[in-house]
């Protein structure tokens, strides 16, 4: 029988992060502005199909945007096992690496051994779905401030700066 190591879980919940997002738009504008006038015309097409593809790419990788495999929540048991939920309502367990980065500022999870969660109405999807999540799960969550409430992101703080050890 397992001992619980938490007094309660931490369950986060994300939302979309305005201030990523301001950042992200004033640096398009910065990368437009100077490929398109330091470059001949010919790179600046090339050039900027590559940074709109980087976006995109990137785009799928944020937690709490549309994006079918995006993250929406995070949430870590009593005994704690992290498991996240995508938009399309999937749980997936994972384990924390060690080059995560912890930060009053930010949270950067290096996600490992990710697993899917299977209930039983599920298990005909499963091969496909191991298969597409090689390609689109993030492998590394960037958890702002503005992400979700204060307290549990101090909570989820907490515990992988001293409790996960």
């Amino acid at each position: 029988m397992k001992k619980a190591i938490l007094p309660s879980e931490i369950d986060l919940h994300f939302k979309t992060s305005y201030l990523l997002w301001g950042w992200c738009g004033l640096f398009s504008i910065l990368i437009v502005v100077c490929v398109s006038h330091f470059l001949p015309t010919a790179f600046v097409v090339v050039g900027l199909c590559i940074y709109r593809l980087a976006c995109f790419w990137q785009w799928m990788q944020l937690p709490g945007t549309r994006w079918a495999w995006s993250a929406q929540s995070l949430r870590v048991d009593v005994y704690g096992q992290m498991t996240l939920t995508n938009t399309q309502g999937q749980t997936w367990s994972f384990s924390v690496r060690g080059d995560s980065v912890v930060h009053p500022a930010c949270i950067v999870l290096h996600l490992g051994d990710v697993a899917l969660t299977v209930d039983g109405d599920q298990a005909h999807d499963v091969e496909r779905l191991l298969f597409l999540s090689r390609f689109w799960m993030p492998k590394r969550l960037l958890i702002l401030p503005d992400q979700t409430d204060a307290q549990t992101l101090k909570a989820l703080r907490v515990w992988l700066k001293w409790g996960l050890q």
